[in-house]
């Protein structure tokens, strides 16, 4: 079955003009070759894609699903003609990481680092936001590749880092210090510092005590982990943060404490644009994977399970 692009990119011309007159000057062939074409076409597909009424073509249900994979294809290789052309050009030499706080301060700058041995020439951004703002960032264009939960969007690939899950997080002559693990009513009578709103640790942490009926309403709050580690370490409180921190922040006076009953696990990836085809996306993730799994957070986040 050799269908070619050209074939694709009249067919799509011929469902979107409707009439086989302006699909064919739209595509720059006469009217009798693109009749041929489509001929051709509905044949190595085996069935009729479209019906004529009059002067006008009305797609039969084989070519509207013809078509929505047609314009996905098209679009997909005149998107890998242009990076190409631009690369080759010296355009298109930059890469924006849109990501997690906890990712940002870690292993996402040891990663472009990386890279910018690889490409000394090229330019790269690493962009802290929320949640949201990540997948926005990602689906507008602005970020090329995003470091985040899974946003279960329609038009985003998400690929799997790591599992971690979340901690009570306190210092070490805290009286909670010792334990194994905690419960969320436990967590709950000591978290006096929270995350900020809008994290999505911070909203993790609220929908675990809304399910033991428990509203989360911390005395002090922070963005930043630095900042919320410097004022624990200070005697200001404690507070909930994932086991990812507690893998990258190693203290001996800070301790990270499994919350159970449940285990709130938090899923985290990369997140694209299903449209994106660049080599330096994914050598990016590439690099990431490695070195999240140099530092044992795949295994880590893996080995958490609930208590028997």
């Amino acid at each position: 079955m050799d269908i070619s692009y050209r074939q694709l990119k009249a067919f799509i011309a011929l469902a979107e003009e409707r009439n086989f007159t302006y699909a064919a000057d739209k595509v720059h062939i006469t009217q009798s070759a693109l009749s041929q074409m489509m001929k051709k076409l509905a044949q190595q597909l085996s069935c009729e894609l479209f019906e004529r009424k009059g002067r006008t073509i009305v797609l039969t249900e084989a070519g509207h699903h013809l078509y929505q994979e047609a314009r996905f294809i098209v679009n997909r290789l005149e998107k890998l003609v242009q990076e190409n052309h631009d690369r080759q050009h010296g355009y298109n030499k930059s890469l924006v990481v849109s990501s997690l706080y906890t990712l940002c301060a870690s292993l996402a700058p040891k990663t472009l680092n990386d890279l910018k041995k690889r490409y000394p020439d090229f330019t790269f951004r690493l962009i802290e936001e929320r949640v949201d703002d990540i997948t926005h960032s990602v689906l507008e264009g602005r970020a090329d590749i995003g470091i985040n939960t899974n946003p279960n969007h329609p038009d985003l690939n998400f690929d799997l880092l790591f599992r971690d899950s979340l901690c009570f997080v306190c210092r070490a002559d805290h009286p909670l210090a010792e334990q194994q693990d905690i419960s969320w009513e436990q967590a709950h009578q000591y978290a006096t510092i929270g995350v900020s709103p809008g994290n999505s640790l911070r909203t993790l942490a609220d929908e675990a005590f809304s399910r033991v009926g428990l509203t989360y309403d911390p005395e002090f709050s922070a963005s930043h982990t630095s900042t919320l580690l410097g004022m624990i370490a200070s005697g200001l409180g404690s507070t909930i943060l994932s086991s990812t921190i507690a893998g990258l922040n190693a203290s001996d006076t800070i301790r990270f404490i499994p919350i159970v009953q449940p285990v709130q696990f938090r899923l985290v990836g990369l997140i694209t644009r299903k449209d994106t085809q660049r080599a330096l996306v994914d050598e990016f993730a590439l690099i990431l994977k490695k070195h999240v799994s140099d530092s044992t957070l795949w295994e880590a986040g893996m080995a958490i399970s609930e208590p028997r």
